[in-house]
């Protein structure tokens, strides 16, 4: 026996003791009182523990359909549905518990299935299927689209359930599920008026020692029709004798007995009509008029969910266009910085090459003066002082910035060259440079086109070249 509880902590004990017998020994919470605490227990934290409260409705769900209040049971059912789910709308992401969650779809089909919703216990069925192959639970995935194949039958749809069977059939290997095929295909047959097909669907059923009423009243029933009462009799008393015969089931096959029996006396006839009178008036009626209700409850519960996607659309579309909007705003603030930036940056780089005109005006200045001034001296303006390299390469680094050990860098200038250079820098005539350095008038400027040429300038650009690199 379970123990009562009311906190949360014992709540959850419960539901895992509840589990543990359903596994272990198939046997389940016979405590209702426990069951009844932890069911609201839990529903106060099931965004904290969605999968004990979703355990909770199930087992509260079994246990009010076993003390026959349907209604409360599916209320249960759907509640378990909504556990993984914030206001139904968004799934919570510790939620991992898709076994429990598709047994209670199953029931849910069972109810439905029983209530004659054949295409609602067929989207319930669907989603039990569903959710037993994401946890791989391939045994029980195939009896679910076994009973999805059912449904379908119970809506004479002869070609969709003979296309699900067969495919069942091809992918399965487990011979339960195969052998079960064969009692939809005896129901499909029966419901089809194809007796002859529906008999020996439900012989192969119990030639392979599966044993269920249905089967049996499939062949009583298909019997009668075919005229042959005493086959249907037989099958009906089967059926009678076998616990796990649904009230339901019983109340059909005891009418065998009160309108075919002929070797029955009156006295036995009034037995089991009063016995067929007392199932109705107890069982059937009440508990049908319940599952009629229940799945309205389920009708309802999809219909509020399909009322929210408009919702969900609207407040996607209008979330969208604020991200967008604050985006284009953080872009638009981001482009206006930049701009300023850039102006500001553009505002100083003018201030900066103004400065650096205005810088290299007054370096050219006092560049030239010093070239005016060097003209003149002995070392640099007579051959004899040019003839001491030495001497001049000393005086014209100390003047130009380093400017010999610049063009020496290159390793492409004589130090003729190099001399040849300095007089360009200084601007001496091309007559007073072939005096200096012994050059033939007419040879200057071909000796300044190959100079130039070497440091990749134009003769005409080559003082300028030059000024650049005292620059440098």
């Amino acid at each position: 026996m379970l123990c009562a509880c009311s906190g949360v902590k014992e709540a959850r004990q419960t539901v895992a003791t509840a589990d543990s017998l359903r596994v272990n020994h198939r046997v389940a919470y016979d405590d209702s009182l426990a069951l009844a605490d932890a069911y609201p227990a839990l529903g106060n934290w099931r965004l904290i523990y969605p999968d004990d409260y979703a355990r909770a409705c199930y087992y509260y769900g079994r246990l009010l359909r076993s003390h026959g209040n349907q209604v409360d049971a599916m209320r249960a059912f759907i509640a378990g549905t909504h556990a993984p789910y914030v206001q139904r709308l968004i799934p919570l992401p510790w939620f991992h518990d898709y076994h429990i969650l598709a047994r209670i779809h199953s029931n849910m089909g069972t109810m439905c299935h029983l209530a004659g919703e054949f295409e609602l216990s067929y989207q319930m069925y669907d989603l039990s299927a569903e959710l037993f192959g994401k946890v791989g639970d391939t045994t029980l995935y195939y009896y679910q689209r076994n009973a999805m194949a059912l449904e379908l039958a119970e809506q004479k749809l002869h070609d969709e359930t003979l296309t699900l069977l067969s495919q069942i059939e091809a992918e399965c290997t487990d011979i339960n599920v195969i052998t079960k095929t064969w009692e939809t295909k005896a129901i499909l047959y029966r419901n089809l008026a194809q007796y002859d097909s529906a008999i020996y669907a439900a012989g192969q059923l119990y030639s392979n020692g599966y044993s269920a009423a249905s089967g049996y009243v499939t062949m009583a029933q298909s019997y009668e029709h075919l005229g042959q009462l005493d086959s249907a009799l037989f099958y009906a008393q089967r059926v009678l004798a076998m616990p796990n015969a649904s009230d339901k089931e019983r109340y059909n096959m005891l009418y065998f007995f009160v309108y075919h029996d002929s070797s029955a006396g009156e006295e036995e006839k009034m037995r089991r009509y009063e016995e067929r009178a007392d199932i109705d008036n107890k069982n059937i009626d009440p508990i049908q008029e319940q599952l009629v209700l229940s799945t309205e409850l389920i009708r309802q519960d999809r219909h509020a969910k399909n009322n929210y996607l408009p919702l969900i659309i609207i407040t996607c579309i209008i979330l969208l266009i604020i991200a967008s909007l604050v985006v284009w705003k953080r872009l638009h603030l981001r482009a206006s910085v930049i701009r300023e930036m850039e102006c500001e940056l553009s505002a100083k780089q003018q201030v900066l090459l103004q400065e650096q005109t205005s810088y290299r005006k007054a370096l050219l200045k006092d560049l030239e003066s010093t070239c005016e001034r060097l003209r003149n001296r002995s070392i640099l303006s007579t051959r004899k002082g040019m003839d001491d390299y030495a001497s001049a390469k000393r005086l014209v680094n100390s003047r130009f910035n380093m400017l010999v050990d610049k063009l020496e860098a290159t390793h492409v200038l004589s130090e003729r060259e190099i001399l040849f250079c300095v007089l360009v820098l200084l601007d001496v005539s091309h007559l007073k440079i072939s005096q200096i350095l012994t050059y033939s008038p007419n040879s200057i400027k071909k000796t300044k086109d190959i100079i130039a040429k070497k440091l990749g300038v134009t003769s005409l650009s080559l003082r300028n070249h030059l000024i650049d690199k005292v620059f440098q």
